[in-house]
């Protein structure tokens, strides 16, 4: 049994030391950058040839996360927070149920099961 064990456990030393390798060898990537480059748009002139970059986020578009949502987000956290709180405390102040009445029968058997 022991043997068992202590196979298990330096298994698992050996993967928990082997995945800062493994995560290593993958190349660095920024969650927030684009999956594709952008396309580069070449407009033409009479006198030079001008590439531009088109990007479809400006600044202020609207899609940003903004003050006041954030603030609806943490008082709806708060109201229900607050709500499963209450139901707790409610709940554990619910009076007990009484124990039900024994019928003569149940007397006389528990009676037979005690020690004398």
């Amino acid at each position: 049994m022991r043997g068992a064990v202590r196979g298990v456990v330096l298994v698992l030393l050996g993967v928990w030391l082997a995945l800062p390798a493994v995560a290593a060898a993958q190349p660095p990537s920024n969650p927030l950058s684009p999956a594709f480059p952008q396309p580069t748009v070449q407009t033409q002139t009479t006198t030079t040839s001008v590439s531009t970059i088109q990007t479809s986020a400006t600044a202020g578009s609207g899609s940003a996360f903004s003050g006041s949502s954030a603030l609806f987000i943490a008082i709806g956290a708060v109201v229900v927070l607050g709500g499963i709180s209450y139901f707790i405390w409610r709940d554990s102040r619910k009076p007990r149920p009484k124990p039900r009445k024994l019928s003569q029968t149940e007397k006389r058997r528990r009676k037979r099961g005690r020690a004398r």
